[in-house]
């Protein structure tokens, strides 16, 4: 890992040297928290893994150096670094959060290191639209080759285009299956404009968590050429893999099917989208509807409103394609049934889909103790810090989020959700009496940043509460110090 950073920096600085009047901009923050045992969940949630839950001070500096040309089509390059640091009741830290260097040619780009993806909705979002990739953990070190933009077909481009993702990452925190884990990604989607106003989007997107060697066992995962390809078609495992991927597919697939539908006026635009996701062929074949994330996006275009945007969205897992995966055969199935097969005297139902955990990658989908998809799926971590995946993965969740702008030009924004949790179908939250019951969840946000008209910085203030059965009753307030320009 050292060595693919000193690759980045070398080409950074192969970049930089043949630099001539580049522009470059800063930024720097540092902030600090009043809390009782830890921060209210919308205090450290969707914050790129910068804060943790028990952090009391922090900060981040970064310098970056965007694209240059705006003609898209010539070729460019732009560049970042951003550190974090921290100090925690529990736990100290100081870590590169952003190191990469991108390249833009035509309507492709290429990105290597560790990048933050863009933050969308206004910030608003409880999972930044996106069910599977949220901004909740760390940014992810590897390859991606993509679309700039949508690339329009030829003779129907004016209104059907196509954008792609196909990318490769390490997992590099210390997790069941070691810092060797590979991830996997790939995505396409087609974009329609039947008119200037009215856009339609919708894809599909897999990961795949794949290699990695077993921190208890030292059992090693497949992971040569063949094992890959297996991994890009979703195939299953061969000689060399386990029992379980040679029944199923290699390594810990997830996905989603994505549509949105976004209208833009003369001085508002919204959008819907809708996220279903998606962790097997029960999935796959919407078995497990109405599982997923819907959303509503309205924003207007004049600036320095009291109310700007506004976002509602409804995350919903309770399904799962039910509570069952498979059951005993009756004779009369069983004599239906091939010898041979693995399932021989069990018949599949295809249900407890257990979103984002896996019998092997048993740290799920997380990074560094976060979870990488919607911050609503709770995750829980051994002694040592090693993650064991989620604990609260069936749940009901409301969330609203209001941005505008008050008295001298301060900036605000408001989130509210409300879930009701459910733990898991195969571990469900029980009360004293062992019978299974559900959480309720209040969590609130509230932002406000005054900005650097009279003094040389911004200051933001943050305030956060939590109350429930799921997350202690919980206040917290928090004060950061930020400063962005160009040099």
């Amino acid at each position: 890992m050292k060595s693919f950073f000193l690759y980045i920096l070398i080409f950074l600085e192969s970049l930089s040297a043949t630099a001539q009047k580049r522009a470059y901009h800063y930024k720097a923050e540092t902030g600090g928290a009043l809390q009782n045992n830890r921060l209210p969940f919308w205090l450290y949630t969707n914050q790129y893994g910068k804060i943790t839950q028990d952090a009391y001070l922090w900060g981040n500096i970064g310098l970056f150096s965007d694209f240059q040309k705006k003609d898209t089509r010539k070729f460019d390059y732009s560049f970042g670094f951003e550190g974090s640091g921290l100090l925690g009741k529990e736990d100290n830290n100081i870590f590169i959060n952003q190191f990469y260097g991108r390249l833009r040619w035509q309507n492709l780009l290429l990105d290597i290191g560790m990048v933050n993806r863009p933050t969308e909705y206004n910030g608003l979002s409880a999972s930044n639209g996106d069910m599977l990739w949220s901004t909740n953990a760390r940014s992810i070190p590897g390859i991606s080759f993509s679309s700039n933009d949508y690339i329009k077909f030829p003779w129907i481009g004016k209104w059907l285009g196509f954008k792609f993702r196909y990318a490769e990452y390490y997992m590099i925190d210390n997790r069941v299956m070691g810092r060797q884990t590979h991830l996997h990604n790939k995505m396409v989607a087609l974009h329609l404009t039947p008119i200037p106003s009215l856009s339609l989007e919708a894809g599909i997107e897999d990961y795949a968590q794949w290699g990695g060697k077993n921190r208890y066992t030292g059992i090693k995962a497949p992971s040569n050429l063949k094992n890959y390809l297996d991994i890009i078609l979703v195939k299953s495992g061969g000689e060399d893999a386990n029992r379980s991927d040679q029944i199923n597919k290699l390594g810990n697939h997830i996905g989603q099917h994505f549509v949105k539908i976004g209208y833009d006026a003369s001085k508002w635009k919204a959008q819907l989208y809708y996220n279903h996701m998606f962790e097997d062929g029960s999935g796959q074949k919407f078995k497990n509807l109405p599982d997923g994330l819907y959303g509503i996006y309205v924003t207007s275009k004049k600036e320095k409103q009291w109310v700007k945007s506004f976002l509602y969205e409804l995350h919903y897992t309770k399904s799962q394609s039910g509570k069952v995966h498979d059951r005993p055969a009756t004779e009369e199935e069983m004599k239906k049934q091939d010898p041979n097969d693995p399932f021989y005297g069990r018949v599949v139902l295809g249900g407890n889909d257990n979103y984002f955990n896996h019998g092997d990658y048993q740290s799920g989908w997380t990074l560094y103790g976060r979870t990488i998809g919607s911050p609503f799926f709770t995750p829980y971590s051994d002694q040592e810090g090693i993650a064991k995946g989620i604990y609260n993965n069936r749940f009901v969740a409301h969330h609203f989020g209001l941005a505008g702008n008050i008295w001298w030009d301060i900036q605000y924004k408001l989130m509210f959700s409300y879930s009701v949790n459910y733990g898991t179908h195969g571990n469900p939250f029980r009360d004293k009496d062992n019978k299974s019951i559900s959480n309720p969840q209040y969590s609130f946000g509230a932002e406000f940043i005054a900005p650097d008209l009279h003094l040389p910085i911004n200051i933001g203030l943050n305030i956060g509460f939590d109350q429930g059965d799921l997350l202690k009753n919980n206040f917290g307030i928090m004060l950061r110090i930020f400063k962005t320009g160009l040099f």
